[in-house]
């Protein structure tokens, strides 16, 4: 067994860093499997209210879609989340047929035979100032099959690293598309669609302390106002002094913030204009390529010349290197 386990942490730590943000929770319950038995699962991060839990992002494992509009339909009848979350961490094993037997569980049983989660882990991480909570569910179709105290043990120690072996390869990502260049430039964070922080360095938040001082900002949260425009469709958000940029992958936002620079007041067609003079184009070929007049192009130039306070093309690179 503890061959097993320590294999499995090592294996889990590996794909942190190997796997991309689409296949890494996948992977990971996966080999889960091998150590630990289990048909279906979820893994998600939620905030606990007087009226249930409220789910801000839900990675499903071998399980309909389905499933989560249904529960949001009898979550406030879950007595396996109300018990988890009595306690900051815990690891707990349910049997339906034992543990939902009260009249009033009946929603709660139906929906569990409907997605076949006859036994289930349930293993959680609590905050208690913020009642948010990090957790992985692990069903098992089985009656018999019920959760024994050596299996909820294991995964009681395997959690925190299955946990921490994700948000690290949430941050192996982010560095990723952040790149090599940009590092100096930009201020990095993770969070989900609701505004919950996950990863933040010191220099995002100060940034967001500059744009959003008193509005909505608090350690743990985006700035509601952020959070409302990153709501949109548009990848990017320019502010008065900072600008925002946005990956969102599997209900995951990865941000980048860096100050508010001039280049950031060009409009498409100027930026378009800029990149093909920092290209080596000349004033008379991008008009050709843009099928503009040149004196339309040379209009253009000037203004981003007086926009970016410059004088030659030779210039232009390290400004537009921020629009990169």
């Amino acid at each position: 067994m503890l061959s097993a386990f320590s294999h499995l942490l090592l294996t889990a730590y590996r794909r942190a860093q190997e796997l991309d943000v689409q296949s890494f929770q996948d992977q990971i319950l996966t080999d889960l499997k091998a150590a630990l038995h289990f048909d279906s699962s979820v893994w998600g991060t939620a905030t606990m209210t007087m009226t249930g839990i409220q789910i801000h992002s839900a990675h499903l494992y071998n399980l309909s879609p389905r499933m989560l509009p249904a529960y949001e339909k009898i979550k406030h009848l879950d007595p396996a989340a109300m018990e988890v979350t009595r306690q900051p961490r815990t690891t707990l094993g349910f049997n339906v047929a034992r543990d939902f037997a009260e009249p009033a569980h009946e929603a709660m049983r139906d929906f569990c035979n409907e997605f076949g989660h006859r036994n289930f882990f349930i293993t959680s991480d609590l905050n208690p100032r913020t009642q948010f909570v990090h957790w992985i569910s692990l069903f098992r179709t089985d009656p018999d099959r019920v959760c024994k105290p050596a299996e909820i043990e294991l995964l009681s120690h395997l959690a925190p690293h299955l946990m921490q072996a994700l948000a690290l390869n949430r941050l192996v990502h982010l560095d990723r598309l952040g790149g090599d260049n940009a590092r100096e430039t930009w201020a990095v964070a993770i969070a989900d669609t609701r505004g919950v922080i996950y990863h933040a360095d010191p220099r995002f938040r100060e940034l967001m302390q500059l744009e959003w001082n008193g509005n909505g900002n608090t350690e743990d949260q985006l700035p509601e106002a952020l959070s409302a425009l990153l709501a949109g469709r548009d990848n990017q958000v320019v502010g008065q002094r900072v600008v925002v940029e946005r990956t969102l992958e599997h209900e995951v936002l990865f941000l980048r913030a860096r100050r508010r620079h001039a280049v950031d007041s060009l409009s498409t067609r100027e930026l378009m204009v800029a990149r093909l003079l920092a290209d080596g184009l000349t004033q008379k070929q991008v008009a050709a390529q843009l099928d503009r007049s040149l004196e339309t192009i040379r209009t253009q130039a000037r203004t981003v010349f007086d926009k970016l306070d410059i004088k030659t093309v030779v210039m232009l690179a390290p400004h537009l290197a921020l629009r990169d």
